[in-house]
């Protein structure tokens, strides 16, 4: 109780509600398995190209043999192995992005520059360290499943596509392709945080002085859309080593894929199917930040 000089008492202060991380990650890993649900037929055209199996045909031939072949339901193979990979990792990201974010601001000050990529980065590598290497071999899955037509699959299922890399190529076949999604950790979530973090504070503010929902939908949109160009090379290398099979021994490591695929297709050829990766980014991350955003307000004004 705080009380005035020679006045009456006068009630505390009250403190402002904090979301607790348990709600966080449960607001997270749900805004990451919409956001991939809803983005998966455009994904699934775009693993096709980015790894070379739709053979130069346009994204609406290659969504249109897709449902020739597979039906409606082939736009989204993979997604459940998807979805069960992306909610442990989006729930540790985005919940250590808010956390490493306080951090900073309590050494630091909150009013520093570039608070967001530091916290980003640190969030990057605390979900890609963690969970995302332990999930890895669900997003494996996910490009076998995704990166061939239904014609030419050697496995059907995610079960199938797991156990027989196991059987043929050992444990460690399910982790071809993890170290370039370690390395891309840091400068992607970086960039993709530092940038949504920037809007966030330049965007109109409401009559309450905050950004409205769909003002941080388009910050999302922007800032992923930002870090998913700089980086897509990056991502190509990681799918065309997660497709390589048994007997299939084209590349030593990320950095011979790098230079094998630049030597022999030029730099182009890491930015197959940007423009489909490109057009799934804006609603994916919109609805992920979006979302998240949402559901952490939802449960202050309970």
């Amino acid at each position: 109780i705080q009380r005035r000089e020679g006045g009456p008492a006068m009630p505390p202060t009250p403190q402002p509600r904090e979301v607790p991380p348990l709600a966080k990650m449960l607001a997270g890993g749900t805004a990451g398995m919409m956001a991939k649900t809803a983005v998966s037929p455009v994904e699934r055209v775009r693993i096709l190209a980015q790894t070379g199996e739709a053979q130069g045909l346009s994204a609406y031939a290659t969504a249109v043999k897709i449902v020739n072949e597979e039906g409606v339901l082939g736009l989204w193979r993979g997604n459940t192995a998807n979805c069960a990979r992306v909610f442990p990792s989006k729930a540790v990201l985005f919940t250590a992005n808010d956390l490493w974010k306080t951090k900073l601001s309590w050494i630091f000050g909150s009013d520093v520059r570039g608070l967001g990529f530091f916290s980003g980065s640190m969030a990057g590598i605390t979900a890609r360290c963690i969970p995302s290497v332990a999930t890895y071999p669900l997003d494996f899955a996910r490009t076998r499943l995704s990166g061939s037509y239904a014609s030419s699959m050697q496995a059907s299922s995610m079960i199938s596509v797991l156990s027989d890399t196991v059987r043929k190529e050992g444990v460690m076949g399910l982790y071809k392709g993890v170290g370039p999604t370690i390395a891309g950790a840091l400068p992607y979530e970086g960039i993709k945080f530092g940038c949504y973090d920037l809007l966030v504070s330049t965007w109109a503010k409401d009559d309450n002085g905050k950004v409205p929902i769909t003002g941080k939908f388009s910050c999302g949109a922007i800032a992923g859309t930002i870090s998913g160009f700089v980086l897509y090379p990056n991502d190509t290398v990681r799918k065309l080593m997660q497709m390589q099979r048994e007997g299939d021994k084209l590349y030593d490591g990320a950095l011979d894929c790098y230079r094998k695929v630049y030597r022999k297709h030029g730099v182009a050829r890491f930015y197959r199917g940007v423009l489909p990766y490109l057009s799934r980014m804006v609603p994916n991350a919109a609805i992920q930040f979006g979302m998240f955003e949402s559901f952490k307000q939802f449960y202050l004004n309970r």
